[in-house]
Order: C-alpha cells, then structure tokens, then sequence
C-alpha cells in the first residue's frame, strides 16, 4: 500500500516493512533540507584552507558528541555543566553562562563558565547591588523569548540594550551571542549565553553550532524535567498509598509499581493484551481460581453468540420471557490482569466495626455541607485517636460510617485478644461521640438547643478478603459475607448501643452490661440472633 510520501508498506511474518524512494523523501521546502542547503552555501563553500576544514569538522564532531553526553546526564543542572565544558574550551569564549526563565518577566543568571580568573573576579561588576534574577524588558534575553530567534551583538559598545554597555563592556566584553534554548514545540525556556573579548568573534558557522547545541540542550532538560516531574508524582502518590493501605499490603503489592521487577513487567504486558501473567505472579490470591483459566473465546465471537441467543429467542412464539445467558459477554478476557485484584489473600478472625451517625440524612439537608463536613471531621478525628489508643486500624470512611478492625494483621492477636479490643474500641466510640453536639430543633417550635450526637454501632467476627483494587489511586479494601453481617448488624443498631452477632459475642461474653439474646430480622439475612450493649448505661 503506498501512502501520501510515496512509501510503499506492507507486513511480512508480523514486520512492518516501509520501502523508501531513493528521490523525494524529504520536500525540497523542509526546515531540514534550507537548513542543510544554507550549511553548504554560507559555511562549507567558505572553507578554503586545509586547517579551517579541520577546524569545522572537529568542533561539528564534538557537538555530534554532546547529544549522547547530554542524555547520559542524570539531572538538568549536570546538562548545563556538560554543555560548558565543551562550548568553553571548544569556541575559545571567555564567558558561558544560561538565562533560565523565572516567570513570565524574569529572567534568572546560572551555571556561569569562565576562561581565567579574570573573568571571574569581573563577574562581581554584574551583580553588584542586584541579584542574579533579572526583568526580560530591554534586554538581549527578552528579544530572544519574543522572537525565538538567536540574538548576536557584535560590538557591545555599541549595543541597543543599556545593560551590555554598561557593565559587558566595563568588562572587556565585546561579542555576546545568546541563542534560545526551546523545549516542547517552541516555548522559550532561557538562552545560552557565550561572549568573547575580542569583537565580532562568533562566524557564522559558530552561530550555526550553538544552534545546535541549544536544540539538544532543550530536548534534554525537557526531558529531565519531566522525568523530575514524574518523580515528584510518584512520591506524593505513594506517600498517599501508604496512608490508605496498611504497609503490610504495602510491601506485598510494592513489586507491582517496580519497573524494574518482574511481577511489573508481567501485569504492564497484559494490560496491553498479552494472553497471559507470567508465573511469577501466581502466588497471588484470588477470590476465584478460574481467573487463571485462559479463554478462547474473543470478544466478537462473545458479542455474536450473544446476539444470535437472542434472535432465536425473538423467533420461538413463546412470550412467557426469555432467560439469555450473557456471562459470555466478558469485554475482557478472563486472563487480562484487569480481571484480578493486584492483590486479595483470605484473612480469619477479623473484628468488623461499623458505625453511622443517627440522624446524618436529616441533618445533610438542613445544614450547610461545610458544616456537615465540619461535624463529621470532629467525630472522626476523635476515632482516629482511639485507633491509636486501642490498636485498631482504620479501614475507611463513607459519608458519615467510619468502618475499623482489629485482628487485621495482627498475627500475634488471639481472637479472644481481638474481640476485647474491638469492643473496648466501639464503647469508647460512643463515650467520644458524648462531647460532639449539634443543633436540635423541635418540630413547630423556635426555640434551639444543643445535644450530643448519637451513632449506631455494629460488630461481627470471621472471615474476609483483604485485598486492593483499581490501578489509579488504588484502595485496599475488605469483601465477604462476614463484612455484610457487621454492616447489618449497624443498621439493626439503636442509638449509643452496640449490636453484635453470636460469633463476637461468645468471645467477649465475659463483659458485664450484655442484654438478653435477641433474634432481629435483617435485610437478605433473615432472622439472626444477636445481643445489645448498651455502654452509656455502665458509665453512669
């Protein structure tokens, strides 16, 4: 197939192959070939003698050299010290320095390069009463941020710029050539600035070459700075990671953001549709073995079985209802790492505590969020002590519940251990929620008053899933039947009580204060036995 360059491309055995013309490939109007075609006219033809040829050819080699060298630099401030020492000794220049951009109206002097020690000690003359940060108005840099175009001043005596008669040519200072350095499609990031002594001191071909330079120098610190940018990310994202997921899971799961590991390289490959994980990743745990069973069946072949179901059910005469079987419909093979959680492992004798505010819906609609957000974080903040206090971790929150365990990872807790701390947890919980008030209001009444707020607490014991989900922002999180027993068990609460299921109740039944055992109807449960706590009652 030939496209719009006249290449001719086709796929053998898997390649791509391109076939390229041998005329033509490049318009004869490309920034390349202009570049290349003025090259020949203003400098090559301009050689005449055997040592000028020498010359160009070295320094065109050397600056060939700087691009590995530049790439090879581990952060942009080692690029600038690579590009001096190769622009100072191979131009001759006097001074090298680069005026890197601040803000839209500065400019800001650094990694300045010297010759002798004559040139440094008349450094002082340029920053002296000032600093190093200078505006870009009226200034040789400026024009350069407003034409991205090299600026060369060959005599600075006679410069338009006040700043290079003044204190360049104080100096001894005659050519100074500043040449931008461009990053990411042509925005201005600072200049190169070479001077000499001696006037008119940069050829045409030295302009050339610095060109050069400056192009490779912004692809790199482009490139650093991204890479310095990354990084920043990375570090605030695992610094939040590590405050949502327990380190225990942390350094089970850490292998997975290691490029370097293989367990990486495995789970990138499969999102990008690898057939399956490598086995280095089969020691995690899933929910279901099945997960690792690969599948044949692609996602057309799912989409046209599904459809072809459902015209044969269109056609039968039967209108009593259709049951059509979609788990072929899977938009993703059951091998793609997508399909399982980046990590899941079974954990017994986990203490589940769930709590809600009495009263947050009814309070959500007649106060300002602001407020509401204000009333839940002094709640809250007063549980996350309390998890200190009793070795309970906090598991998250949503809206108004604030869910927390005990037994978690704790291997060397009993579950008897883990039952009593639990407990001991959720009856300081409601002490604690004794010194949050809010507005009460009677209905048909104008008078306010403050009360303290209540929650409904909810306890069950057994075993969960633990495992984190998602690859953006990933969290960890609990699954099971036991977790929907310990929410039930909330939502059956009474105000400032505590519901706990038989399970937990048989460890900590040694506590004073217990009521009667209780059947109570819940939602897909049906009737479960329970008791109530009620902890207000002990403390007065």
């Amino acid at each position: 197939m030939e496209n719009q360059e006249g290449e001719t491309a086709y796929s053998a055995l898997g390649t791509n192959v391109v076939i390229l013309p041998k005329e033509g490939y490049l318009p004869d109007d490309s920034e390349i070939v202009q570049q290349a075609h003025d090259f020949d006219i203003q400098v090559v033809s301009k050689v005449k003698t055997l040592q000028d040829s020498k010359l160009l050819l070295r320094r065109t080699r050397a600056v060939n050299a700087l691009a590995s060298q530049l790439m090879a630099a581990p952060d942009e401030e080692s690029c600038y010290q690579v590009a001096s020492r190769l622009m100072v000794p191979l131009f001759g220049v006097d001074r090298c320095a680069y005026a890197l951009l601040k803000d839209a109206d500065h400019f800001i002097v650094k990694n300045v390069a010297v010759q002798n020690r004559k040139h440094a000690t008349a450094l002082g003359m340029e920053t002296q009463g000032g600093s190093v940060v200078k505006p870009l108005k009226d200034t040789m840099i400026g024009l350069c941020a407003k034409t991205l175009t090299q600026q060369y001043c060959p005599r600075t005596k006679d410069s338009k710029f006040e700043f290079q008669r003044k204190i360049y040519h104080k100096m001894g200072i005659s050519s100074v050539l500043a040449t931008p350095i461009l990053v990411n499609q042509n925005r201005f990031a600072g200049a190169i600035v070479i001077s000499m002594e001696e006037e008119d001191a940069f050829k045409f071909h030295d302009r050339i070459l610095m060109s050069d330079i400056a192009s490779m120098l912004g692809a790199n610190i482009y490139a650093k700075r991204m890479r310095r940018a990354a990084e920043r990310s990375n570090k605030i994202s695992r610094e939040i990671l590590h405050a949502m997921i327990p380190p225990p899971v942390i350094e089970k799961i850490e292998v997975f953001w290691d490029e370097n590991s293989d367990e990486y390289q495995s789970r990138r490959g499969s999102m990008r549709g690898s057939d399956s994980l490598a086995s280095s990743t089969d020691h995690i745990m899933t929910l279901d073995d099945s997960y690792h069973q690969p599948q044949s069946i692609s996602k057309s072949d799912s989409v046209n079985n599904f459809l072809n179901q459902m015209r044969t059910m269109n056609d039968d005469d039967n209108e009593t209802g259709i049951v059509v079987d979609t788990s072929s419909l899977d938009m993703i093979s059951a091998s793609s790492s997508f399909n399982r959680a980046l990590y899941a492992e079974n954990v017994k004798d986990v203490c589940i505590i769930f709590t809600d505010i009495v009263g947050f819906s009814r309070m959500a609609m007649t106060s300002r969020p602001v407020d509401v957000m204000d009333l839940v974080q002094s709640l809250f903040s007063r549980f996350d002590v309390l998890c200190k206090k009793h070795g309970v971790m906090k598991l998250e929150t949503i809206g108004d519940a604030y869910l927390c365990t005990t037994n978690l990872f704790d291997d060397h807790m009993s579950a008897k251990d883990a039952a009593h701390s639990a407990l001991n947890m959720a009856i300081d919980m409601i002490y604690a929620t004794q010194d949050v008030s809010v507005l009460a209001k009677e209905r048909g009444r104008r008078s306010l008053w403050l009360e303290s707020l209540q929650i409904r607490v909810g306890i069950h014991i057994g075993e969960v899933v633990a495992g984190v989900l998602g690859e953006t922002l990933p969290k960890f999180t609990l699954f099971g039947h036991n977790v929907n027993t310990a929410a039930r068990m909330e939502q059956a609460g009474k105000p400032n009580k505590i519901r706990v299921s038989e399970a937990f109740h048989s460890l900590v039944s040694d506590v004073d204060g217990w009521g009667e055992y209780e059947m109570v109807q819940m939602k897909n449960m049906g009737e479960t036995g329970t008791y109530l706590l009620d902890p207000l009652r002990l403390r007065y």
